[in-house]
């Protein structure tokens, strides 16, 4: 008598994201241990991430740490950039600005922040900087030169622009401390409604540093290593945060944030790396407490070990684009980015993930006015797009959790597989398939189908019309079923595939074995 056929099917293989933190054969297996350069589309699909290309030209060795768009009142946008010494504007060609300041740049670790027509540059121990068309074209200049400027302006590692003014802290000599400007000028800190909030006296247990802020829902959020401290006035956010009403909401121990520039806001929750896992803000507020769920516990250890390996925590950038609902943070001494999908939260309240590696960006930002993300390189603004990294092509990589395809004591010899692919024509990718937890992976090439790709203004649409192309959008869906081989009671599948100018995602996977010997 013949033995029962087994099947198994992956629909929307990764769905779930990467689970790397609980044992793989108890994972659901819409969870991956592996899904590298790859994103999870608004279909649910696994796909290959885009890449990145430059959009400056012949600016070699420029070595970009930081970009930020000024969006001035008038809705004109100055893309601004800056290497360890030097300050540009421009996108295609980088015309570069010198500050008129005292200090000798040698450092170009800057919170860039822009407020009315001015945008303001701060770094610990230097004069900020601000720049502005408002009366003469690319005046960029040290603060304290502002025809406006009164007190004292700090020479601040962290500021922020909201509500109205100018928030800053952490320089050298104090770091428990909150300067903000008047309200409506970055250039005023010693008159109008300029001030100051030291946070020593609401630290539950001995001393904290500030690491961050944030504005949320009408709050004031002062981001310490160990502690999140909480501020609002007392008319609720009536019109404009009145510092002279400023009341303590909460101090919420023993979370902190631990890199300045991974705080984002994701729309209706800000984002933040903590020394325990990635977080979210609106979800640490409502429990009061030390939450038990953080957005990173599907790859806990292993994100928290690559994040506390990093020497220099400010060098950890981070970017939230919203037209892919993503939040990338990019780990520089590890090349690697986690990708994480803020569309919704899973059971468990983690987000979706996945990661790209040979990341090389110095830093990221959402230009809102383009609706693009720009990476700072050492060549110069590239942009998030396309399919290589800057014309050189990259692996995808997938692999499935180990399943046992519900007979855990029965051995399964593996006669074939289908892959289900959207891709563009003749593109080729490797199945693999491995056994008993071991890396040694029997691989089978897969090519999805030929097709041919027309564009308008060509043959029939065009001058030529004897020669007619029927039009389509250059995106294949194909089922490949081949003989595959191997046997084992875990199986382990996997997809590798070389990016080179174009996409491709995996819809389904299908394996059918013949049952073996009952182990």
């Amino acid at each position: 008598m013949a033995k029962q056929l087994l099947t198994s099917s992956l629909v929307a293989p990764a769905f779930l994201g990467l689970n790397t933190q609980e044992s793989s054969v108890a994972n659901d297996p819409s969870f991956a241990l592996e899904a590298n350069n790859c994103v999870i589309d608004q279909y649910g699909r696994l796909g290959s991430r885009k890449g990145w290309f430059y959009r400056t030209i012949g600016s070699t060795g420029v070595n970009l740490k930081g970009i930020h768009p000024f969006i001035a009142v008038d809705g004109t946008n100055t893309v601004l950039s800056y290497s360890n010494t030097l300050f540009y504007k421009g996108l295609a060609t980088l015309t570069t600005l010198t500050p008129t300041t005292t200090d000798t740049i040698t450092v170009g670790n800057w919170n860039t922040v822009t407020l009315n027509d001015r945008t303001y540059f701060f770094q610990r121990g230097y004069k900020p900087l601000y720049y502005t068309n408002e009366t003469t074209p690319d005046e960029f200049k040290s603060i304290d030169q502002h025809a406006s400027y009164t007190g004292t302006a700090p020479a601040a590692n962290i500021c922020m622009s909201a509500y109205g003014r100018l928030w800053a802290a952490d320089t050298t000599t104090n770091k428990t401390t909150v300067y903000f400007s008047d309200l409506l000028d970055g250039a005023k800190w010693g008159t109008g409604s300029a001030g100051s909030l030291n946070i020593a006296g609401v630290l539950p247990k001995g001393s904290d540093v500030i690491t961050g802020l944030a504005a949320h829902n009408g709050y004031l959020i002062i981001f310490c290593k160990e502690n999140i401290i909480v501020f609002q006035d007392n008319d609720s956010f009536g019109g404009n945060f009145d510092v002279s009403t400023m009341q303590l909401v909460e101090v919420i121990e023993g979370v902190g944030c631990t890199a300045r520039d991974s705080i984002q806001s994701i729309g209706t929750d800000v984002v933040f790396l903590s020394s325990t896992g990635l977080r979210s803000l609106g979800r640490t507020i409502e429990q009061k407490s030390l939450p038990l769920d953080d957005l990173t516990k599907n790859v806990r250890d292993t994100f928290v070990n690559i994040a506390k390996r990093e020497s220099d925590q400010g060098a950890i950038k981070a970017c939230y684009f919203p037209d892919e609902a993503i939040y990338v943070i990019t780990f520089p001494e590890a090349a690697l980015s986690y990708i994480f999908d803020t569309r919704t939260k899973l059971e468990n309240a983690a987000l979706r993930v996945t990661t790209w590696s040979a990341q090389n960006h110095a830093a990221m930002v959402h230009d809102k006015t383009t609706d693009v993300m720009y990476f700072a390189q050492e060549d110069g603004i590239a942009e998030y797009g396309l399919y290589t990294d800057n014309g050189t092509p990259y692996v995808m990589r997938y692999f499935t959790n180990h399943f046992d395809m519900g007979s855990p004591n029965i051995s399964k010899i593996i006669k074939r597989a289908a892959v289900t692919a959207i891709g563009s024509s003749a593109q080729q990718f490797t199945l693999k398939i491995g056994y008993e937890y071991t890396t040694n992976y029997f691989s089978f090439p897969f090519t999805l189908s030929g097709q041919v790709i027309s564009e308008y203004g060509i043959d029939e649409y065009g001058a030529n019309a004897a020669v007619l192309a029927e039009y389509n959008s250059g995106i294949a869906l194909d089922r490949i079923d081949s003989s595959v081989a191997g046997a084992g009671s875990i199986v382990q599948l996997g997809i590798e595939t070389t990016i080179d100018g174009a996409q491709i995602s995996v819809q389904k996977l299908d394996i059918y074995a013949k049952q073996g010997k009952v182990l």
